[in-house]
């Protein structure tokens, strides 16, 4: 092959630039050196291209290639073995935890939501229920206890925007009717007196016509009766 390049005056970068095979390929093939090829199809593909560019038959070059000289030893390919599943699903595992949050997010919004007007006398230990804000969730308070019934207070007016009605004299249920009604913030203190009848509104504070804004809140002072002997 060299020989019929040569009587050409055809360079091996002539024959490189039309053929798109390497230079040092082509000295391999002309010197017959076919271990620098990485498989023998590659050898045979250059042998062809080659010789058809030089006018040769190309058949009876590939008569006398090499086969035996070119056996490739190609490992194996590693079996690849599939991982075991596992134990635990990521996703499941995440699922559960925001279910279990959720639950308790649920509770914790039972518990806050439960009805201010629960029955029941007041605990002897405790004296004062704060409400919330307008926005906020439950407030305890708590009917103050009589042994006598309900007592009806008197109306509870004038109720005009953005201020503190009159709540003194007006019982307990009224008055927090209207306190939820117009989201007022608020403190009921119970006190025991023999002065008012139990479960009636004795003083408040701020008095009545004070602005009543998110910021304030109104103190209800309110009879429990007189002390149980």
């Amino acid at each position: 092959m060299s020989r019929a390049r040569r009587a050409r005056a055809i360079t091996l970068e002539d024959v490189e630039r039309d053929t798109r095979v390497s230079k040092r390929y082509l000295e391999a093939l002309e010197n017959e050196d076919f271990t620098i090829f990485p498989a023998p199809v590659y050898a045979r593909g250059f042998l062809r291209t080659y010789s058809r560019y030089l006018g040769l038959n190309p058949e009876e070059l590939l008569r006398i290639f090499p086969n035996g000289d070119l056996t490739v030893d190609i490992a194996p390919l590693p079996s690849v073995m599939r991982p075991q599943a596992e134990l635990i699903n990521v996703n499941w595992l995440v699922a559960g935890l925001v279910a279990i949050f959720l639950l308790g997010a649920g509770l914790l919004l039972l518990r806050g939501g439960e009805s201010p007007a629960t029955t029941g006398t007041l605990p002897s230990n405790t004296t004062t229920t704060r409400g919330e804000t307008a926005s906020g969730g439950s407030v305890q308070a708590p009917a103050v206890s009589n042994p006598t019934g309900p007592i009806q207070g008197k109306a509870i007016g004038p109720m005009r925007p953005g201020q503190y009605p009159d709540f003194v004299g007006a019982d307990l249920p009224s008055s927090l009717s209207v306190l939820y009604d117009n989201q007022l913030n608020f403190l009921i203190i119970a006190v025991h007196t023999s002065e008012t009848p139990a479960g009636l509104v004795m003083s408040q504070s701020p008095g009545p016509g004070t602005r009543a804004d998110d910021n304030s809140a109104i103190t209800l002072v309110v009879s429990r009766g007189a002390t149980s002997q």
